[in-house]
């Protein structure tokens, strides 16, 4: 991609975002995430592949459809109230269409469909950026009107997309569809807590964030796609099968690591709130979750690939150096359970 064009759409992706937190007007929101979304359209489609352009067409779409579901309730409740504000959005049913087309931005489910055919369309890094960076905008307008959203939906949707994330990445091969698979799953737990307590939605999001970005980082370095191609990992780096294993299991939110910080504050909370059965059903359903995640753990350091694979065996002699952000992000996320009481 031509650099002048690659920087014009990085900006408009960073500048959208950064305009949708502190917009208060529905219209300016609304235009920010169509910037947003038309500047993810060429980069998905960079590859110039049948499945890339696929993935964009399938993007594109579900983005616009959610587009005009907040558009028509916006306008429609600026008609019955003369207000524009985001905050101050009060009218149930608006806040109902509004929050239906923000769970479809986010591929929360029951939403979630198009997400993993998008991962698998686009590359390693694309697929970063739409697990991670595109769910800021819809979930920063969720904040800012959480008072107003229906907490049985948000509810509903929360326990369906740790449910459905589980399930759907139980039969999946392909890294990138498993890894969409699990962000539906967290995209569950942030939807859990965002009426009672954003502050940790906002953790769980940033915790998920940066936990999945060395994942993501690391798949890129080893040219990993499916879960067989992992198992050939140690040959290349043991350094980056081991920091792979323990992010995985942090993702997992299996204790003592990170990851089972914003699950124990989510739960902790739920019940304080008398949520219970909810918080029950979440912890059990994420089950599927865990199993997923264990089989990636047991590919990657209990397996050898079998002798007829294609696949290159490489040796440990050209060890290459490990960047200093993947190492310090790594060890983030696996060491900062201890500081959840000061949180």
């Amino acid at each position: 991609m031509n650099p002048m064009s690659l920087m014009t759409i990085t900006t408009s992706i960073i500048m959208s975002t950064t305009l949708i937190i502190t917009a208060t007007h529905w219209l300016m929101a609304w235009v920010c995430l169509e910037i947003n979304t038309l500047s993810m359209v060429p980069i998905i489609s960079k590859p110039h592949h049948p499945r890339a352009t696929e993935a964009t067409t399938k993007y594109f779409l579900t983005q616009t459809l959610a587009s005009m579901s907040i558009l028509f309730a916006a306008t429609m409740n600026a008609l019955n109230t003369s207000n524009w504000e985001i905050s101050l959005t009060t009218e149930s049913m608006t806040m109902k269409i509004i929050t239906l087309a923000l769970m479809m931005k986010m591929a929360a489910a029951p939403f979630h469909f198009w997400l993993p055919e998008v991962a698998q369309g686009a590359t390693t890094l694309t697929t970063l950026t739409i697990l991670t960076w595109q769910k800021i905008a819809p979930l920063a307008i969720l904040m800012a009107n959480h008072n107003n959203t229906n907490l049985t939906i948000l509810s509903f949707s929360a326990i369906l997309s740790v449910l459905m994330g589980g399930l759907g990445g139980l039969n999946q091969t392909q890294l990138r569809k498993l890894m969409a698979f699990s962000s539906i799953a967290h995209t569950g737990w942030i939807l859990a807590t965002i009426t009672l307590a954003p502050n940790i939605s906002i953790l769980t999001f940033l915790i998920y964030t940066m936990t999945t970005t060395p994942i993501f980082l690391m798949l890129n370095t080893s040219s990993a796609t499916t879960i067989k191609d992992m198992g050939t990992m140690w040959t290349a780096s043991p350094y980056l099968m081991l920091i792979m294993l323990t992010t995985i299991l942090s993702l997992t939110g299996l204790p003592p690591l990170t990851g089972f910080m914003p699950k124990w504050l989510i739960l902790n909370k739920m019940t304080a709130f008398n949520l219970t059965t909810e918080a029950t059903l979440m912890a059990m359903f994420s089950l599927p979750s865990l199993y997923l995640y264990i089989r990636l753990t047991y590919v990657l350091t209990m397996t050898l690939p079998p002798h007829t694979s294609i696949t290159q065996m490489k040796w440990r002699t050209p060890h290459k150096k490990s960047p200093q952000f993947l190492t310090t992000l790594t060890t983030m996320m696996i060491l900062l359970l201890p500081l959840s009481p000061n949180m």
